[in-house]
């Protein structure tokens, strides 16, 4: 099964058997870190695998990856983007995971880049799957101004509180992707993240149809209420 079939299984899980993964599966997740593919080539990402961490509500896991950037533009949705490819195969090996903002590195874990978030996993305590019916999503039309077979991906995708702060607008065969203007400043950045999340999902949409997943950025685009992040080429075009 390719890790489109588990953008519609996978879930967050808050809780764990703490108990420590076998050295060889740490090791494959570890190979499959190296390979996720950037939003953003240009943009140097690292990150860490540890055992222990600060956060601020409880949270025990297992194992913690601790992710950091360069804080250049569009970095925010790099993380979302790649990790999200790092959920869904966790969950293709009948793991769990849960993105976690509230949370930091814990003293004596350094990381080579500023810090960013941090996304836990291990053996869930209980079903680390769910069936369609239990997503709790906004419906299309709150999300979209017009059809295409591929936001169905990105309506499930998670988000931060279950916000879900992004909008579609299908234009030309192509989508162009907005995010919610909100006041607080730390849902900005947690939302940049989720927008990183929805794009991986809409790639993997893309690739499962045949296409080629292509993201640039316009100029000239404006949403009210909404920032603009980028648009993804229209499958007829690829």
């Amino acid at each position: 099964m390719s890790l489109y079939d588990f953008i519609w299984q996978r879930k967050s899980t808050r809780k764990y058997d703490t108990t420590p993964l076998d050295e060889n599966l740490l090791e494959q997740i570890s190979q499959f870190a190296e390979q996720l593919k950037p939003l953003y080539p240009n943009i140097k990402m690292a990150y860490n695998i540890t055992s222990n961490v600060k956060t601020i509500l409880p949270l025990k896991a297992p194992h913690f990856f601790v992710i950091s950037s360069e804080q250049n533009e569009g970095y925010l949705e790099n993380v979302g983007f790649m990790f999200q490819q790092m959920d869904l195969f966790l969950s293709s090996l009948g793991l769990a995971s849960c993105w976690y903002g509230g949370g930091k590195p814990a003293s004596g874990v350094e990381t080579k880049l500023p810090f960013v978030i941090i996304l836990a996993f291990g053996k869930a305590a209980g079903n680390p799957h769910r069936e369609l019916a239990e997503f709790k999503r906004k419906p299309l039309s709150a999300i979209s101004n017009g059809h295409d077979e591929r936001l169905e991906a990105a309506r499930v995708a998670p988000s931060g509180v279950n916000f879900q702060n992004w909008f579609f607008e299908v234009s030309k065969g192509n989508i162009q992707v907005f995010q919610k203007k909100v006041l607080l400043g730390i849902y900005n950045k947690l939302g940049r993240i989720d927008i990183g999340i929805a794009l991986c999902h809409l790639f993997l949409a893309t690739e499962h149809n045949g296409g080629t997943f292509v993201f640039s950025k316009e100029a000239g685009i404006e949403k009210k209420g909404y920032v603009y992040i980028g648009t993804i080429q229209g499958e007829d075009s690829c």
